[in-house]
């Protein structure tokens, strides 16, 4: 699965775009007083200012796996990382990943995982054209297992790790929507709570293209025509 465009809403949007555009330099695809769209490898990630809401997410994106310890050294310059039982850099070794996260000033759980199974050149010195792509969007909702189906059902991805009770990545490791029980669940490794907050995830599944929405709670999975 490829998360070709990933939108969110933030409640402040010139702090995103300083956070993105300054203290990081990602590119800018687009700009209006409303919103703002940045190049994230193959991936574009925009912000949509919406001040009635705090809103905050998860999302993850995919750096090589053997510039994972220079990322961290990176990151460490720019942001204050999160710490896991680990330390600064968390191991999935059941998904044959390592993962940093940090907050930005929105408040989303950003995280920056180098997954083995994923084959990409690293450079000698890290930055954000190492980014190769968006590869998780967290999907909070009441019923874990009904929203697996939908999303299965409409577009086809499959189970990658579930416990269909709380918990379901659905996808590969190019892409996965991270299904989470918003009653149970805290985005990982905070103690945030996985609210539900308006999304939209153009992504490509077997040379389709679909949408996915989340709007006041409601979860919809639709083909591209």
């Amino acid at each position: 699965m490829k998360i070709k465009h990933l939108t969110l809403d933030c409640a402040n949007l010139q702090e995103q775009k300083y956070f993105y555009t300054n203290k990081f330099a990602f590119d800018v695809v687009e700009e209006s007083d409303e919103s703002i769209t940045l190049q994230m490898g193959d991936s574009k990630l925009t912000f949509l200012e919406n001040r009635l809401k705090k809103s905050y997410y998860h999302f993850a994106v995919n750096i090589p796996i053997d510039s994972v310890d220079r990322a961290m050294n990176w990151l460490d310059k720019k942001v204050d990382i999160i710490e896991t039982k680990d330390g600064k850099i968390q191991d999935f070794s059941n998904w044959k990943a390592l993962a940093i996260y940090f907050l930005d000033p929105a408040g989303n759980v950003v995280e920056f995982i180098g997954r083995e199974r994923i084959k990409s050149k690293s450079r000698t010195v890290f930055n954000e054209k190492d980014i190769i792509n968006i590869s998780e969007v967290g999907v909070p909702v009441f019923q874990v297992s009904e929203a697996f189906k939908i999303i299965s059902q409409e577009s086809g991805l499959q189970k990658f790790d579930c416990d269909a009770s709380t918990f379901c990545a659905s996808g590969d490791d190019e892409g996965l929507f991270i299904i989470v029980d918003k009653a149970e669940k805290t985005w990982f490794p905070t103690d945030e709570a996985a609210k539900a907050y308006p999304i939209k995830v153009l992504f490509e599944n077997n040379n389709k293209l679909y949408t996915l929405r989340m709007e006041s709670g409601m979860l919809g999975v639709e083909e591209e025509k």
